[in-house]
């Protein structure tokens, strides 16, 4: 895994104010099967929210089912979803897992997030 920039909440919330859609994201981590980031959004009571968001890859290039794979991805749901993250299925190709979280534990979530991944997908 690559070392990410420290996580700017402050700057992620002026960028969601000033972006169309109220929303800011900033990709932290990524592999063939998954890509975690983190988010600012403003509600549409104007009110900011954070939030971290595991996307995890169904058939990451490649035609062909790779099971092993699968077991892994759905371990990772599985912790992702004790921790308390929603998981929905996007466009039938990936799933999304996302949690909202307070601003000053947005780097100890990610950090979490990636031990975890590191653990369930070292082979990879």
């Amino acid at each position: 895994m690559k070392e990410t920039e420290p996580i700017d909440a402050y700057t992620l919330l002026a960028e969601a104010k000033n972006s169309e859609h109220k929303e800011a994201y900033r990709v932290q981590e990524r592999s063939r099967n998954y890509r975690i980031g983190v988010g600012a959004r403003l509600t549409s009571s104007g009110e900011p929210s954070f939030f971290l968001e595991a996307l995890i890859y169904l058939c990451p290039n490649s035609p062909t089912v790779d099971l092993t794979l699968l077991e892994k991805d759905l371990m990772f749901m599985r912790d992702l979803q004790e921790r308390g993250y929603s998981l929905s299925c996007q466009d039938g190709s990936y799933i999304s897992c996302e949690i909202t979280v307070p601003p000053q534990n947005l780097a100890t979530e990610l950090e979490t997030i990636k031990s975890t991944t590191g653990r369930i997908f070292q082979e990879d």
